[in-house]
């Protein structure tokens, strides 16, 4: 039961509480053999506690202090002996963790815990068995538990229950916590903690370790950054973004986005020589289309077309709703034959898509036009370009591509 780790010994005061306690003490004796003892306690503070034991002890010793008919337990030390009290000797006894958990009692704040109580952020402290040992204020609003409810647990015990955004639980495998506490250095990571009424809270959270006098860690601390604000704020700029950006029939890349895109393609083929190529599509006769079993399966027959493009693309690639029933694809490192292959295996992938219409299906054609962008273009001169070549496959009848 002896601990083994180097005991730290800083001036620590807090209230003390004339109460007996039931302990169990165990350690070494200056004989070498171990003991074990039970008493009680006279005296209980935040950090440690006097009591009476029937043998000799020598200050600096450590044991263990265990209270009885609980699993609570801390290393501890033997700080002096105060007197001797028959039949025994009365002991100071200093712990490295708080006691709090093991007495069950909440002790007077030191000045550093009311400065910590008046951080935004919340912070908890953990020992090396991620036992929480101290609470802020902040750390309750965030989370709903009070220090009395906090001190004394393992956080990873179906406490505040860390996940990352895929749901995954971080208290069994991811841990910052012990992760920190394993390798030395801080982490930083956005989670979710669950309150104490079952909602889930986005939280901010980076992990310092913590050392003792020695320079061997001894626990870590946690400081959460309440990120339900941000979290919202990040959404609405999102949806900002989908409406600045995004065709609302297709969810594809708009107009003005494709034009920005193309903008920073010109960009990289001028300082990089990266090649690029710009394909345009036309739907034919899609008129007829709206006009003979309505708008509704005309949108559904664009639907059609946006997904063939986008889902038959390379990643890099962008396809984007150009306007109406024309779409355009910015496609990344190609020449003049790559492009003309890409164009004529979308065109019939295209031709081999449909949308269902009672007994029968509806199928469509498109009308390309494929060009290569050159370092001497601009935006305006390569989208003119390929909406010319475009416009020479519909005149030649559609169902076809011109490279150019």
């Amino acid at each position: 039961m002896e601990s083994q780790l180097p005991f730290a010994s800083p001036c620590r005061r807090s209230d003390r509480v004339s109460i007996a306690y039931p302990v169990e003490i165990a350690g070494t004796n200056l004989g070498g053999s171990r003991f074990s003892e039970r008493t009680t306690t006279m005296v209980v503070s935040r950090y440690g506690c006097c009591l009476s034991l029937t043998r000799l002890l020598m200050p600096g010793q450590r044991i263990l202090m265990r209270r009885i008919g609980t699993d609570d337990e801390t290393p501890a030390r033997i700080v002096a002996r105060m007197n001797a009290a028959s039949p025994g000797h009365t002991y100071g006894i200093e712990s490295r963790n708080s006691c709090e958990g093991l007495w069950g009692i909440r002790f007077s704040s030191s000045f550093y815990e009311r400065l910590l109580d008046t951080m935004q952020d919340g912070v908890y402290f953990v020992n090396r068995d991620r036992k929480i040992t101290y609470w802020n204020s902040a750390a309750e609003r965030l989370a709903g538990y009070s220090p009395a409810e906090a001190v004394g647990k393992r956080c990873c015990e179906s406490f505040l229950a860390h996940v990352d955004e895929t749901g995954k639980s971080l208290c069994a495998d991811g841990c910052p916590l012990s992760q920190a506490m394993l390798s030395g250095e801080s982490r930083q990571l956005e989670i979710y903690l669950r309150h104490k009424e079952g909602h889930r809270v986005p939280v901010s959270v980076r992990v310092l370790p913590m050392r003792d006098t020695a320079g061997n860690i001894a626990g870590a601390v946690e400081f959460l950054q309440d990120a339900s604000a941000r979290k919202k704020v990040e959404h609405r700029v999102s949806e900002l973004e989908n409406l600045a950006f995004r065709d609302p029939l297709t969810a594809l890349p708009n107009r003005r986005y494709l034009q920005m895109k193309v903008e920073q393609a010109l960009e990289e083929c001028r300082r990089f020589h990266r090649r690029f190529g710009l394909l345009m599509f036309d739907v034919d006769r899609f008129k007829q289309v709206n006009d003979t079993h309505g708008h509704n399966v005309g949108d559904a027959v664009l639907k059609a077309v946006a997904a063939t493009l986008a889902q038959n693309q390379r990643a890099e690639d962008i396809v984007g709703r150009w306007g109406g029933e024309e779409f355009l694809v910015l496609t990344c490192d190609v020449d003049a034959i790559a492009l003309s292959d890409l164009a004529e295996r979308c065109r019939v992938l295209v031709v081999e898509s449909s949308v269902p219409l009672d007994s029968s299906r509806v199928s469509v054609t498109v009308s390309i036009g494929a060009t290569p962008l050159d370092h001497f273009d601009t935006c305006e001169s390569a989208l003119q370009r390929v909406d010319q070549l475009m416009y020479q496959s519909k005149r030649s009848g559609g169902d076809q591509t011109t490279v150019g």
